[in-house]
């Protein structure tokens, strides 16, 4: 019905030599002349990093818990087969102190691991940028929020971390990139993959971070390719348009190697009303999950189409002074946005969020990476 996806990074090749500048010069013609042709027709020696092989495409899932209860049998309501990697929700800057809120849970790492599914927990700032800036702008407080992370790392086996610090000042990205550079250097040696989530378009955030000095310090970049239109917009759209989507990733291509970037991709769509009641138009909005929002305007005999310039469903309908209109996913739309996951060659895929897709789409996403 629907269609729809290390740590250490690999070292460069290196040769070696002698660390003094004259060394040629002391020894016999002969010697030297062996020494170039070794030089020239020996392989390299390669002092790699052993550890994690990065794979060719990564499926990815923000799993949403909002409380300790959501961490229970995830093998319930999480279609797994094929997913390489899960995100919980589980910590958050508590204070601009720097006090780390958790919801980890080692039954549920437990259950990822029995089932080959690497565990990145996310860490987030709840979008408050008070906090984020107080947090972030002192040395002292950066360096116990970083240590209490790695700590979690250890303590609960985690995989990796992924940071989503979303709304911050221009004046806190300075902060931010060393926050990043630090956590990168902390979680190294644990064995722990780090990526950092940023929305799309990249020139968005390019005037607050250096997007490019962010992807140095990190392992992936996932790129959010949602929210094109959003709760605060001032006229009704898609979430993910495809061209939007493509744009997105050309942009974000000039900062971030194309092995690092992993694509987001929306298991919902915002659901638009335009209300007339008062006399005046008033828009709001609301998400859906995929399938809620279908069998919505399903139930309500809705007009559907297909947008030529989305290449989505459009689908509208009327009660009374209300008009709720909404474009939709299907299995053509989801399958344009996984082409472009090859067509750029991109590291993978990462869907938000967890239970608001039809359960039928993961077979489709694990047929097209097969």
């Amino acid at each position: 019905m629907w269609n729809l996806p290390v740590l250490p990074k690999p070292s460069n090749n290196s040769m070696f030599f002698p660390a003094r500048a004259d060394g040629l010069a002391v020894l016999p013609f002969m010697v030297k002349m062996l020494v170039i042709v070794l030089a020239l027709f020996v392989p390299p020696v390669c002092f790699a990093t052993p550890g994690y092989v990065r794979p060719d495409k990564l499926i990815m899932l923000w799993d949403y818990i909002d409380k300790k209860g959501d961490n229970l049998r995830p093998g319930k309501r999480i279609a797994q087969t094929g997913l390489d990697v899960i995100l919980p929700t589980w910590f958050a800057i508590g204070s601009g102190k720097g006090n780390v809120t958790s919801l980890a849970d080692k039954d549920y790492v437990k259950w990822a691991h029995d089932n080959g599914i690497k565990v990145w927990a996310l860490f987030e700032n709840r979008s408050d940028n008070t906090i984020t800036f107080r947090a972030l702008s002192d040395r002292n407080t950066r360096a116990k929020i970083i240590g209490q992370i790695a700590g979690f790392v250890r303590d609960y086996d985690l995989d990796g971390i992924n940071i989503d610090f979303e709304s911050m000042r221009p004046e806190t990205g300075k902060f931010f990139e060393q926050f990043i550079a630090e956590m990168y250097a902390e979680l190294k040696p644990l064995g722990s993959t780090l990526s950092v989530d940023l929305p799309l378009p990249a020139g968005v955030i390019r005037g607050k971070f250096d997007i490019g000095l962010i992807a140095d310090n990190s392992d992936y970049i996932i790129g959010m390719g949602y929210d094109q239109y959003y709760s605060e917009s001032r006229v009704i759209g898609p979430v993910a348009a495809i061209d939007w989507v493509k744009q997105g990733i050309e942009g974000a291509l000039r900062y971030v190697p194309h092995e690092k970037f992993i694509l987001g991709i929306p298991f919902y769509t915002r659901v638009w009303l335009e209300n007339r009641e008062s006399g005046r138009l008033q828009i709001t909005s609301d998400l859906m999950g995929m399938k809620e929002a279908y069998e919505m305007f399903k139930k309500n005999s809705s007009i559907w189409q297909r947008d030529d310039d989305t290449k989505q469903i459009y689908a509208e309908f009327d009660r009374g002074d209300r008009t709720y209109k909404a474009w939709l996913e299907d299995e053509h739309s989801l399958s344009l946005k996984l082409d472009t996951i090859n067509d750029y060659n991109l590291a993978g895929m990462c869907a938000w969020r967890s239970g608001w897709e039809w359960p039928e789409i993961w077979d489709m996403i694990n047929a097209y990476f097969e």
